[in-house]
C-alpha cells in the first residue's frame, strides 16, 4: 500500500509542477527558495510533540494550499496562486518521501505509517 501512496503523491507533485511552470510560468528560483519554508513549522516541536504536531499539521494540510490557491484564483492575485502551488508541491514531495501529517505522540508517527 505504501508504494501506491508514494506513486500517487509523485504524480500529484508532477501535476502541480506542470501547472506552476507551464500554465503560470512561475520562476524556478522562487520555487527553490521557498519550497522548504513550510518545514519551519517543525519549530513547534521545541515546545512539545503535541504543539509541534498541531503547528506542523496546520501548515502541511492540503486545505491551506487549496484555500490560498482559491483566493489567488478568485482575486486574480498571482502571489496567492504561487504560494498555494508551492505549498502543494512541498506537501506532495513530503508525502512521496513518507512524511505525513503528524500524530501528537511523535514526529515519526504519521498518517502514512499509522
Amino acid at each position: 500500500m505504501k508504494i501506491w501512496l508514494k506513486i500517487e503523491n509523485i504524480c500529484l507533485l508532477l501535476l502541480i509542477l506542470l501547472v506552476y511552470f507551464k500554465i503560470y510560468q512561475f520562476s524556478w528560483l522562487i520555487l527553490i527558495i521557498f519550497l522548504f519554508v513550510p518545514d519551519l513549522s517543525m519549530i513547534g516541536y521545541l515546545i512539545n510533540p503535541k504543539y509541534g504536531a498541531l503547528i506542523y499539521n496546520l501548515i502541511h494540510n492540503l486545505s491551506l494550499s487549496a484555500l490560498l490557491f482559491a483566493i489567488g484564483l478568485l482575486s486574480n492575485q498571482q502571489i496567492f496562486i504561487m504560494i498555494g502551488l508551492i505549498l502543494f508541491a512541498h506537501i506532495f514531495l513530503d508525502r512521496a518521501l513518507g512524511y505525513g501529517l503528524k500524530y501528537p505522540d511523535s514526529f515519526k508517527h504519521t498518517h502514512l505509517n499509522a
